[in-house]
């Protein structure tokens, strides 16, 4: 965190009896001397107003995922910036490297996968996990991106947007840093009969052209997990160890006819789909939920809370914190 001196411009203040001031000259006289001494802490080089790992200071993580988050003006910290604890890039394979948008066309070489997201956020767990005399150098990065809650671990879902072995096999490559400091959300299948899950700072999804068998391919540890396909949860195909999430288009199941009121068979079927998926150990999503007006969108995101779904799929993440 870059800290800026404050440079106070209250000029000296003479003696003054607060008992003769009215209420306002109290409240002026009040804020003029806490900017002065703000102004002395920073000027004498006292560092007392910072510590360590506040980049993120005050932020509450939050169950929201940034839907394409590559849009926004600040790709990754737009969204970290309100608490969300997901966000989204839709991934190409092109040449070799991994390039970030939603189309061919809006592809550009510094957009890529590492710039936006991986260099970032690795940037980020080396702040929240600082070396001092108060931290064990050789301490494993164990805290996450959020001050507030360091166990919070960050999900980054990676939509593949060309064809899936190859993409997952450059995915897999790309998270090699991550893996050898052990950043990684990871499953140990070293006891197939009884995997253990390990909960890491960075959590990795694959959505869109991720093929299942891909993911069920990496063993004995397993690093990058399916979003499976929520309308489909009941398939035994998907578990908890291949999968950390399960999604579907809010728009296809509810027609857009009928989108903005989630009652009757509309909740009772999201109700169900969310009580197999949780059953098993994986939280839900849906995507595709009305965006205008704000107060059917609002309203659909309430019912969605109140239906017990797990992730709150956002375009607009100011709305989506103030739910």
């Amino acid at each position: 965190m870059v800290s800026i001196p404050f440079v106070s411009r209250v000029g000296p203040v003479a003696a003054v009896n607060p008992e003769n001031l009215p209420t306002r000259g109290a409240a002026v006289l009040a804020r003029s001397t806490l900017a002065a001494l703000s102004g002395l802490v920073f000027q004498s080089g006292i560092s007392a107003m910072s510590y360590p790992t506040d980049v993120t200071r005050d932020i509450l993580p939050k169950n929201i995922h940034s839907h394409n988050d590559y849009w926004r003006k600040v790709p990754l910290f737009d969204a970290l910036s309100v608490g969300c604890k997901s966000v989204e890039a839709d991934v190409h394979l092109i040449d070799g490297e991994l390039l970030v948008g939603h189309t061919r066309v809006s592809l550009s070489h510094p957009r890529s996968l590492n710039s936006l997201y991986l260099d970032p956020i690795m940037q980020l767990l080396r702040l929240q996990n600082p070396t001092s005399a108060y931290s064990n150098a050789n301490a494993s990065m164990t805290n996450g991106v959020f001050d507030m809650d360091p166990s919070t671990s960050l999900q980054l879902i990676i939509d593949y947007k060309t064809e899936g072995n190859a993409l997952h096999a450059a995915v897999i490559d790309a998270l090699a840093e991550y893996r050898s400091l052990d950043l990684l959300t990871h499953v140990d299948m070293t006891n197939a009969s009884s995997p253990t899950l390990n909960v890491r700072p960075l959590t990795v999804v694959c959505s869109g052209n991720c093929p299942l068998a891909s993911v069920n391919a990496q063993t004995p540890i397993r690093d990058v997990f399916l979003d499976a396909p929520l309308v489909d949860i009941a398939n035994s195909s998907y578990t908890r160890w291949n999968s950390m999430l399960a999604s579907t288009s809010y728009r296809k199941m509810a027609g857009w006819g009928n989108s903005f009121d989630v009652d009757g068979e509309m909740a009772a079927e999201i109700k169900t789909l969310v009580q197999i998926s949780r059953n098993k150990g994986i939280p839900s999503r849906f995507w595709e939920t009305p965006g205008w007006p704000g107060f059917a969108r609002d309203k659909v995101w309430e019912a969605m809370l109140d239906l017990g779904v797990d992730w709150i799929n956002a375009d607009n993440l100011k709305a989506a914190s103030e739910v």
